[in-house]
């Protein structure tokens, strides 16, 4: 799918990393998840990407509390919003891709990361 480097990572410093990861055989830019989603817009607007960042959310949220794993996988976000990109995924080329999700079961979980106590002040 993803071949060569999208032309507004070149400049990276990490370009030439990611140009290895790349020309790698083995590299599967959504690590063979079980689903894509791909979380898209199609009416133009001045909140489209926050409206649909925050659908990707509560999408990440829901699949954690049915025992799912899921990763906004942002480096496919510059191919996708090719022609190319779209024409891959039958995603008519009016829509915007915004978040590209891989859905799966985890293959382990991650401890819980310890948490301070909240601390709420009213101002006002």
């Amino acid at each position: 799918m993803l071949a060569t480097l999208p032309a507004d990572m070149t400049a990276s410093p990490r370009a030439e990393h990611f140009r290895a990861m790349l020309g790698d055989p083995a590299f599967q830019i959504f690590y063979h998840a079980p689903a894509l989603i791909l979380i898209s817009a199609n009416a133009p607007g001045s909140w489209i990407v926050e409206d649909c960042a925050l659908a990707a959310g509560n999408l990440m949220l829901m699949a954690h509390s049915l025992g799912l794993g899921s990763c906004w996988i942002g480096f496919a976000q510059s191919y996708l919003n090719t022609s190319a990109g779209k024409r891959a995924l039958g995603l008519p080329d009016a829509w915007v891709p915004v978040a590209p999700i891989i859905v799966g079961y985890p293959s382990e979980r991650p401890a819980p990361v310890p948490r301070n106590k909240v601390l709420i002040h009213w101002v006002g």
